[in-house]
């Protein structure tokens, strides 16, 4: 009986470690895409802003080698 018991005990205290080191893996790599994703959306905001504020301004997107939008090149002329 105090057999039964105590390997129950074990088994449940095994199971509860392994599921919270497979859930803290799952949620830490969660979290560090969010913040990946929510930079990205950050800058598109900022681009979109900007492109609102002066839309007759020459502009062209910079991109990486992976085609991801990374800013914004703004074509400028002087006068002196």
């Amino acid at each position: 009986m105090i057999e039964t018991i105590v390997f129950t005990a074990i088994g449940v205290i095994l199971g509860g470690l392994i599921t919270w080191i497979v859930a803290w893996i799952y949620y830490k790599k969660a979290g560090d895409q969010l913040v990946v994703e929510s930079n990205k959306l950050k800058l598109t905001s900022d681009l979109v802003l900007y492109k609102l504020q002066y839309p007759e301004t020459p502009t062209q997107l910079k991109r990486n080698e992976s085609g991801e939008v990374i800013g914004l090149i703004v074509e400028m002329s002087a006068r002196v």
